[in-house]
C-alpha cells in the first residue's frame, strides 16, 4: 500500500516588524487625559448641584427671545412664542435662541426666578401651558446660595457634552497607552510579497 506525499512548498519567510512611533501614542493617551478634565470640570458644578444644592418642580413662566444683535424680546404667552416662531422662519433665521425662564420656591420658602441654562433655536426648550392648558414645569436643581443658577438633569443638552467629552476621553487614552505599549515590541509577520514573488516566479 503506498501513498503520495503531500506536495510542501517553501517555508514561508517571515520579517520583524516594530509599530514604533511611541510619542505620537502617548500624546493621544494625553489628549485622552485632556478630554476627560474637560468633562470633569463641566461635571463638576452639576455634582456640586446635585449633592449640595436643592431641587425643586419649576414653572415656565416667559419665554426669552435672544436676536443676533442680543436684544431680548420677552414673551408670556404660547401664542406670542408660535408668532415669533413663525416670523423666525419665514426670515430663515437660525441664530436666534429662545430661552425658558423660570419660577420655584426654595427649601427655606424664598420665591426666586431662573433662566434655563440651555436654549435653543428655532423654537424653545418647551412651551408656557402643557396640554392640559396648565403651566408647564420642569425639574431643576438650583444653588441655594445664588437660586439664579440653575441646572436641568432630566434635559439630555445638560449631559450631552460632558458625557461625550468623557468618552472620547476614556476611548483615546485606552487606545493611546495599548499602542504605546506595544510601540517597541517586535512583531512577527509573514512576508506575503515574497511568498507572491516565488510563486509567480
Amino acid at each position: 500500500m503506498s501513498s503520495n506525499p503531500a506536495k510542501v512548498g517553501p517555508p514561508i519567510r517571515h520579517e520583524i516588524y516594530v509599530p514604533g512611533y511611541a510619542p505620537a501614542k502617548l500624546a493621544m493617551a494625553a489628549l485622552g487625559i485632556v478630554l476627560v478634565a474637560l468633562s470633569l470640570q463641566k461635571f463638576g458644578p452639576l455634582a456640586k448641584l446635585a449633592f449640595l444644592g436643592g431641587a425643586a418642580r419649576a414653572e415656565a413662566v416667559r419665554i426669552i427671545l435672544t436676536d443676533t444683535a442680543g436684544q431680548e424680546t420677552p414673551m408670556d404667552t404660547d401664542a406670542a412664542v408660535l408668532a415669533s416662531v413663525k416670523a423666525l422662519e419665514e426670515a430663515r433665521d437660525h441664530e436666534s435662541v429662545f430661552w425658558v425662564e423660570y419660577r420655584f420656591t426654595t427649601a427655606d420658602g424664598r420665591p426666586a426666578e431662573a433662566r434655563a441654562p440651555l436654549g435653543q433655536h428655532v423654537k424653545p426648550l418647551q412651551p408656557l401651558r402643557d396640554r392640559d392648558g396648565l403651566p408647564s414645569t420642569a425639574w431643576i436643581w438650583y444653588d441655594p446660595r445664588d437660586p439664579r443658577k440653575i441646572a436641568m438633569p432630566l434635559q439630555l443638552g445638560t449631559w450631552f457634552m460632558p458625557g461625550m467629552l468623557a468618552l472620547f476621553g476614556v476611548l483615546g487614552f485606552a487606545m493611546g497607552m495599548i499602542l504605546w505599549r506595544h510601540a517597541h515590541r517586535p512583531i512577527e509577520m509573514p512576508d506575503l510579497s515574497r511568498s507572491h514573488a516565488e510563486r509567480n516566479g
